[in-house]
């Protein structure tokens, strides 16, 4: 989870706010046009905070500023990678390089750009490279963000979606990664700067004040959270010793979690359940070119320390990089459930400006898109040697619908339910809610990707459920096993309902559950119908854009195929069926909510969570080497053993704790 809170702005406002008015206008909520923020406040600066795909819309702001007599300032990574090119546009005045509250500060005060450190602008038909500014060394000494200038009903909206309110918190700056296709280096120049813990804690209970003290849920913003891990743990102590109603996410490196399984355990305690790592790639002669400096062992470790300490165990992999092929990178979404993920994002590489990466492919002639904008880890914008930019968009999209076909969220539910509740089942009504949360959290995530596409990309999304071992984990985890179905199972009794989906009128997966009186035998997701099916619904994915319109037209198109297509006595039960789970759960309600039913899984699941997955690491390096063998690749190296999967591409590097 990313939270679109303009942090970055808070701070420089924070640090120029007793030398002048300020105001922050968020685009990601206020929507109003521009001009009328500029004619009621009547700027003097105007600063835009620019990452890749906010270059076009960056400049557009820039000159809808100066239009109105403002000098402009552009800030952030990107600007800081390539402030010639935005200088090179009459609307931008000033680029800022690098960290900005003390350049902005000093802008302030002197009233021009000459002589402030950190600061390009045009003087005489050419640009003008200050000096550069070293980062800012007491993080400590920095003011806390300026949060009270957060303003708009969208805004407010936002921070209080769901159950809790939402933030966002910085504990130091930089990574001491050198990964070749991130920018972080070229911002912090691979130092990791840190703030006191106390100081931390002094701004966690400044936020949770803000927000009424109520349950707020705050990212950790920092590339590498456990960083300086002596700090992570005297910082666990402070929040555990306040016992807010704040649970918080992080972004870490996977080694680093690798090597202290006790302080991830002192983590979750405190409050800190969802985690993010780089994994990346299978592959590690990848992971030594790219210099990610970890291996397979440090991988499955630092994910078996995350699922032992009940934590949400992410993790991110970038696919298309040189030599890459469709066939490895189909292997990547049964790696991360063969390590037990139980969340994961796929990005297609993306040489960002200022990175090694787009160096190196600049160099060679290999950058074919200057469209900034499509710089947004979803588009291929440099010449692959295996791959279209068509074929890697599909493979983004199979990847993440292979990962998160629904057995995945009974992962998830185990965490939840051993982190938060004892170890109980869920009621039918907490389990709905869940998958509800998940699938709004994965839907929203690509919402707005190729939107005249949805119904195709939707469709390679489903169709790459289809396999056989949603049905293997189920009937290993048994569902009801986790969800407490008792009263929904009794009615219900020996049923085998089938959901069919059909885009163009043809179905093309098939999602079928299993039930008897006490136990849910099976998930099924197939391209074959059950012919024995006893409930039939289809599901046609035009009808999708009925579901935006009405609800009710929706919901009776469904029951209509329904009718049809089912027995009606296996209709009539599931209705009483439900009906029951209902009155269950209103009960439940009334005698204060949860249930004493502990949660029955098979013996040893936290070491080898009931696996059952594509992933073989003998055919993964079979793929690799036959590839290598055809050509291309980005290096050479030796074959891996072991846990460690190396086909042969790349350098062999191995790295990690």
């Amino acid at each position: 989870m990313w939270a679109p809170l303009a942090v970055n702005l808070e701070y420089v406002a924070s640090a120029i706010g007793d030398l002048c008015e300020v105001r922050i206008v968020n685009q990601e909520f206020d929507r109003s046009p521009i001009e009328r923020h500029i004619a009621d406040f009547r700027p003097d600066l105007f600063g835009v905070t620019m990452s890749a795909t906010d270059h076009y819309s960056g400049l557009e702001l820039c000159a809808r500023a100066k239009g109105a007599g403002c000098t402009t300032v552009v800030g952030g990574y990107h600007p800081t990678a390539i402030p010639c090119e935005l200088l090179a546009h009459p609307e931008v005045d000033i680029a800022v390089r690098g960290e900005a509250e003390v350049t902005a500060r000093e802008l302030v005060q002197k009233g021009a750009p000459e002589g402030v450190f950190g600061l390009s602008f045009r003087r005489d038909g050419g640009v003008v490279h200050n000096p550069p500014r070293e980062c800012v060394a007491n993080l400590d000494g920095l003011r806390f963000p300026a949060r009270h200038l957060r303003a708009g009903d969208e805004c407010s909206m936002w921070t209080r979606r769901g159950e809790r309110h939402r933030d966002q918190i910085h504990t130091s700056r930089g990574c001491w990664g050198k990964c070749t296709f991130c920018c972080e280096p070229s911002m912090s120049g691979s130092r990791q700067r840190f703030r006191s813990a106390e100081n931390i804690m002094a701004e966690v209970r400044e936020v949770y004040e803000l927000h009424h003290r109520e349950p707020t849920i705050c990212i950790w913003g920092d590339p590498h959270f456990m960083g300086k891990p002596a700090l992570v743990d005297r910082l666990c102590d402070l929040l555990i010793d306040a016992d807010y109603d704040m649970i918080f996410t992080a972004m870490l490196r996977a080694d680093t979690v690798a090597r202290h399984p006790a302080l991830v355990e002192k983590m979750v305690r405190a409050g800190i359940v969802g985690y993010c790592m780089g994994i990346e790639t299978p592959h590690e002669g990848d992971l030594g070119t790219t210099k990610k400096e970890i291996s397979n062992r440090v991988q499955r470790t630092a994910v078996r320390n995350l699922r032992r300490s009940h934590a949400v165990a992410g993790g991110t992999f970038v696919i298309g990089l040189p030599g890459q092929t469709r066939e490895e990178i189909l292997m990547f979404p049964e790696y991360a459930r063969n390590l037990g993920m139980t969340n994961a994002a796929f990005a297609i590489a993306t040489p960002q400006a200022g990175s090694e990466f787009y160096r190196d492919l600049d160099r060679r002639g290999l950058i074919t898109e200057r469209d900034w904008t499509l710089y947004d880890q979803m588009h291929l914008v440099f010449r692959h040697d295996r791959l279209s930019a068509r074929e890697l968009e599909e493979l983004l999209t199979g990847c993440l619908g292979r990962f998160y076909a629904p057995d995945i969220f009974l992962d998830d539910m185990v965490a939840c339910q051993f982190r938060d509740h004892g170890g109980r089942k869920m009621t039918v009504k907490e389990a709905f809610d869940h998958f509800r949360e998940r699938v709004d959290f994965i839907m929203n995530a690509g919402g707005d990707y190729q939107p005249e596409e949805s119904l195709h990309f939707g469709k390679v999304f489903l169709r790459s459920q289809v396999q056989p071992y949603t049905r293997m984990r189920t009937e290993r985890m048994g569902i009801h096993n986790i969800i407490d179905l008792e009263a929904t199972l009794t009615v219900l009794g020996e049923q085998k309902l089938q959901a069919t989906l059909l885009h163009g009128g043809e179905p093309f997966a098939h999602y079928v559950v299993k039930t008897g009186p006490d136990r849910v035998h099976y998930l099924d997701i197939s391209d074959r119908p059950h012919d024995d099916a006893t409930l039939n619904v289809e599901l046609h994915l035009e009808d999708l854009k009925t579901l935006a319109e009405s609800r009710g037209r929706f919901a009776a198109r469904l029951l209509g195929r329904m009718v049809r297509k089912s027995r009606l006595r296996s209709l009539a039960r599931a209705s009483l069926a439900l009906f029951s789970a209902y009155l269950d759960h209103k009960e439940r309600g009334r005698r204060g909510g949860g249930n004493g039913k502990r949660l029955s899984l098979p013996e040893g699941f936290l070491d080898h969570y009931a696996a059952a997955d594509g992933w073989d690491p003998d055919k993964y390096v079979e793929i690799v080497n036959g590839a290598k063998a055809a050509g291309g690749g980005i290096g050479g190296g030796d074959g891996g053993n072991g846990d460690d999967v190396d086909g042969g591409r790349g350098n062999g590097q191995n790295g990690g704790g």
